[in-house]
């Protein structure tokens, strides 16, 4: 009779499976076929199972990193999102949830102010006559989840009266929320989009050794919206990481290129950052501290080119993958020799 339980157990596993297997299979190809449609690439299904079988790169992964052109060697060198989970897990960095510093903007602005070039606040913790007068100061300022992240639930705020920002406060009180300055960018950085921040993605690892700046890429909005996320509808451009220009036509979520900005019609090859130098120093200065904190050394850094300076806006535990998107081959190799590195 043990046997016999057992073996259906076994069968009642297999059979889970399989099931399991068949429905993200079915799942896989409504997204594939929504994929094509969306961006009118004329792949096989076959080949993305291809791809799936030898690095398991999701759908959107696939066509964000053009794997139906690369050859296998090219595309082996993209960190895809599970084999960023799987070095995630192995380093011991942080995968529980937007608690740390590197997840809540919160304490990452109270924990690293020398870096953030503008004023901010949180709602709950002051009274609403202090709340007002700081809008009232900037005149209008962003308001951001704490806890959120790819542009998600960021709106500006505008000052329109004591007593209607009164009412704001009393609508914000208790949320995990932050409020923070606009604060004027580099004129240079006007030139792509004067409405939003265009910032540049900068990812780390950290040991005890160094900081290891493996990758950057510049993101803008492409219209006058104020958020520059490409999961928002923006663009994203390479960055030399050695001289700050721009090596790469910029790419959106329907993979249309853009060899100028699609707003400003800004040539884009060539388009050199200001204070580059700058501000590859002040991540390295930021991640430096942050290593000091547990669980935080594979991070990527929003950086803003400001008129006073580079800033940091935030940084990102479990660092995204999508920075990857318009440059030529990936990061997967560096970052595992790193951190096997002992």
């Amino acid at each position: 009779m043990p046997n016999i339980s057992r073996a259906a157990r076994q069968l009642a596993h297999v059979c889970a499976q399989k099931y399991r297997e068949r429905e993200r299979l079915r799942a896989a190809k409504r997204e594939f076929d929504r994929f094509r449609a969306l961006t009118g690439i004329d792949t096989p299904w076959e080949r993305y199972c291809a791809a799936y079988a030898a690095i398991r790169c999701d759908v959107r992964e696939y066509f964000y990193f053009q794997f139906y052109q690369r050859t296998r060697e090219v595309g082996d060198t993209f960190l895809t999102t599970r084999r960023r989970d799987c070095f995630v897990h192995r380093i011991g960095d942080d995968e529980t949830g937007n608690c740390t510093a590197p997840g809540n903007k919160i304490l990452f602005n109270m924990l690293f102010g020398e870096f953030l070039g503008r004023e901010w606040l949180n709602p709950t913790a002051v009274t609403p006559e202090e709340f007002a007068a700081f809008v009232k100061k900037h005149g209008r300022v962003l308001i951001k989840p704490a806890g959120d992240g790819c542009g998600h639930g960021v709106h500006a705020y505008r000052y329109e009266g004591w007593k209607a920002a009164l009412e704001r406060h009393a609508e914000l009180l208790g949320k995990n929320v932050l409020a923070e300055q606009m604060p004027a960018q580099h004129p240079r950085m006007d030139l792509l989009n004067p409405h939003c921040l265009n910032t540049a993605r900068v990812t780390t690892y950290t040991d005890r050794d160094d900081v290891h700046i493996l990758l950057a890429s510049l993101r803008s909005a492409k219209d006058t919206r104020v958020v520059d996320n490409f999961s928002a509808g923006g663009i994203a451009m390479a960055i030399d990481l050695r001289t700050g220009a721009l090596t790469s036509d910029a790419i959106d979520g329907a993979l249309r290129s853009f060899s100028e900005h699609p707003l400003t019609k800004t040539p884009l090859r060539g388009f050199a950052l200001p204070d580059w130098p700058e501000a590859l120093e002040m991540v390295r200065r930021a991640a430096r501290k942050i290593y000091g904190m547990p669980r935080c050394r594979f991070l990527g850094w929003d950086v803003a080119f400001l008129a006073t300076g580079p800033a940091i806006l935030e940084v990102n535990w479990r660092a995204g993958c999508g920075e990857q998107m318009p440059h030529e081959k990936g990061i997967y190799y560096e970052l595992e020799a790193l951190g096997r590195k002992r």
